[in-house]
């Protein structure tokens, strides 16, 4: 008997699992379907405005009542994504003409849940709108997101502000992060400076300038960030490098520095490649990947003593390094005929790779 009870119970929750998801699947079609209907209405309701040099206050009064629910927000969000394909141009002159409508917006939207929120500053800076501008309104409602324990606020937050073109605003505002001792992935934040719409000369130097003012991962960001960005740092990239600072900015460095070959580094990167200290191993295998950029006989001597390192890393980067720099097999005679083990059967391993990757582009 008891057990038939339990076979009963598991049926019954089987069936209320059922029908919750049945129940589901109809509410989110249903919703789908809504959201469908409004976007064709935007779409229509917004190309109507195009050939007007002005918009009338009925417009701006029902745009302003109907974003102010989430739902809107995303048809409208959707439609401008149809428009902007064919339109760009329209998109862009009709949305400045609503900024008025926006920082009304922004100011309820502020006294929303965290998710209805963080949908607000990706809408701002999906399509530019406040680029160029500084308002006192959008800036109150992205510093507070930006103190949000969300990584999707702040991270939304972040693209407003870049997208506002306004680097004090940006140096201000991964401060405020950093402040707020929030760790935000470095990645993320590089990949979002590479999105600022304004002035990247005018960025990279008021970045530069405050480097100090931030916390180790936010300046490994930044650094990155530069290495990306401009080649104009040569010189203060080389004086990071022989400054006492963290291992971590040194790496920054050296990279940059073979992304933009710098002539007097050469001497100090060779060092650190011929660094005998096995504790330092960082620094010998990122500066023999850096080598590369520094094509000459004295570069090809010192990749192929790194091959003999006892560090598998090390040997790695420095045969991709002389990969890198097109040698032939003819040249790696005195590495496979050596007494060099570790040498031979790296360069050998690099080799290998390499005809198995031509043969796979060919196939």
């Amino acid at each position: 008997m008891k057990i038939e009870i339990l076979i009963y119970i598991y049926l019954a929750v089987c069936l209320a699992m059922i029908g919750f998801n049945i129940v589901c699947i109809f509410v989110f079609s249903r919703g789908d379907m809504e959201t469908e209907q409004s976007r064709l209405y935007y779409i229509n309701l917004i190309k109507e405005q195009f050939s007007r040099e002005a918009l009338e206050d009925r417009h701006r009064l029902l745009i302003y009542k109907r974003l102010a629910h989430v739902r809107e927000l995303t048809a409208f969000d959707k439609a401008l994504e149809t428009l902007s394909k064919d339109y760009p141009e329209e998109v862009y002159s009709y949305l400045r003409k609503l900024e008025h409508v926006f920082v009304a917006l922004a100011d309820r939207y502020s006294r929303r849940n965290e998710i209805q929120m963080a949908y607000f500053p990706y809408v701002i800076s999906r399509y530019r709108l406040f680029e160029g501008e500084n308002l006192p309104q959008i800036n109150r409602i992205l510093v507070d997101l930006l103190q949000k324990p969300s990584v999707y606020c702040r991270e939304n937050a972040l693209h407003a502000v870049y997208s506002l073109g306004i680097s004090q605003n940006v140096a201000d505002a991964l401060k405020i992060i950093d402040e707020a001792g929030f760790y935000h992935n470095k990645k993320l934040i590089t990949d979002g400076l590479m999105s600022f719409s304004g002035d990247k000369n005018e960025l990279d130097e008021y970045l530069w300038e405050r480097l100090d003012d931030y916390s180790l991962n936010i300046q490994l960001a930044i650094l990155d960030y530069i290495r990306f960005s401009s080649e104009d740092f040569r010189e203060r990239m080389l004086a990071l490098l022989l400054d006492n600072r963290d291992s971590e900015i040194h790496y920054c460095a050296i990279r940059y520095l073979g992304r933009y070959p710098y002539e007097p580094a050469y001497e100090h990167l060779i060092k650190f490649s011929e660094h005998e200290d096995e504790a330092r191993w960082e620094y010998t295998s990122i500066t023999c990947f850096t080598l590369a950029s520094y094509p000459c006989e004295r570069t090809v001597n010192a990749l192929k003593k790194c091959l003999g390192s006892r560090n598998w890393y090390v040997r790695l980067n420095a045969s991709q390094a002389l990969e890198r720099m097109g040698l032939e097999n003819i040249d790696f005679v005195d590495i496979f005929d050596g007494d060099d083990r570790y040498a031979s059967e790296m360069m050998r391993y690099r080799l290998d790779s390499k005809k198995l990757h031509e043969r796979a582009a060919t196939s």
